[in-house]
């Protein structure tokens, strides 16, 4: 779905935060972060912190702190880019979203695990109901953690697919075990591709995607989902996640797509996307650099090295 978008925000850097959290870019998350501090976008990373980590790592949900202060969020944000990935909150959720909404498609037929995806959507459309519920469970500490922060950021979430994800997250947590969460110390920043930012989640990457499904003859929502999937989801240190995977093949056959089809697609028309973005992406870069010194500047004088 093409996303609304405020114009007093930052939607490139906005959209640079999640895709640099994603491949373990932890530098380039953290220039992000502080481009957003500097353009008095705080609101929304706190709001913002519960909804990237129910997308791209679920488990770490229960550690976070939404109000936190300035220099707490950046590391939060870095601990989010450094972690290994779990998207099954973001799949099982988006399935549950869809049959909410009478995607029946979203079912394998005598497939047991379609019990998850209907108990799901019976709780996004009776959400009270799902949290009064599941606070009742006699679970274990972290687990409770868990689902006490799940609810707090899905009242702070705006999107109802972000709330489904934030539901999903804390169903996962009783459902099964906490995923284990790795932490890596390799940093992608250096070769990180700052186009995929501008992807149908921004103005700009909107208006490049549909000149591209004009040349190439491709619908431009299909087109969307195949960037989505195939260049801006690309996680570093992604475990197995069922929910995930069937969820991007359910959405990719709606599109009349396999997975395979899909590639062969993104790789016809990446290099035209890559070249239309490409404007766009120096800016972002640029500001991101004059952001990071005035910040820098700022700690400065308050006697505080970064």
């Amino acid at each position: 779905m093409m996303r609304r978008f405020d114009s007093k925000s930052d939607q490139n850097t906005r959209s640079l935060l999640q895709k640099a959290i994603r491949r373990g870019a932890f530098d380039v998350a953290e220039l992000a972060v502080i481009r957003l501090i500097q353009n008095e976008e705080i609101s929304w990373l706190r709001s913002r912190l519960a909804v990237i980590a129910f997308e791209e790592c679920w488990g770490m949900v229960g550690g976070l702190e939404f109000a936190g202060a300035e220099d707490n969020l950046i590391q939060q944000y870095r601990s989010l880019a450094s972690s290994s990935k779990d998207k099954n909150a973001a799949g099982l959720g988006s399935l549950a979203y869809e049959l909410s909404k009478g995607q029946q498609s979203v079912l394998s037929k005598g497939d047991p695990q379609d019990r998850h995806i209907k108990l799901m959507a019976e709780a996004i459309k009776r959400p009270m109901d799902f949290w009064r519920w599941i606070k009742n469970i006699d679970i274990g500490e972290d687990n409770k953690n868990l689902i006490i922060k799940a609810e707090l950021g899905y009242k702070l979430a705006g999107w109802p697919w972000d709330k489904a994800f934030a539901q999903a997250a804390a169903y996962l947590s009783v459902a099964g075990e906490l995923p284990e969460t790795s932490i890596s110390n390799r940093n992608g920043g250096l070769e990180f591709p700052y186009w995929v930012a501008i992807d149908k989640h921004t103005s700009s990457g909107k208006r490049a995607l549909i000149k591209c499904a004009e040349k190439f003859g491709i619908d431009k929502v299909s087109l969307g989902w195949v960037q989505f999937y195939l260049e801006s989801a690309k996680c570093e240190g992604l475990k197995d996640c069922y929910w995930w995977d069937r969820e991007k093949e359910w959405r990719l056959s709606c599109e009349g797509f396999s997975l395979s089809q899909a590639a062969v697609v993104w790789a016809d028309v990446s290099e035209y996307v890559i070249e239309l973005v490409s404007v766009s992406e120096l800016k972002m870069i640029e500001s991101l650099s004059s952001s990071f010194l005035a910040y820098k500047a700022l700690m400065n004088q308050q006697g505080k090295l970064i």
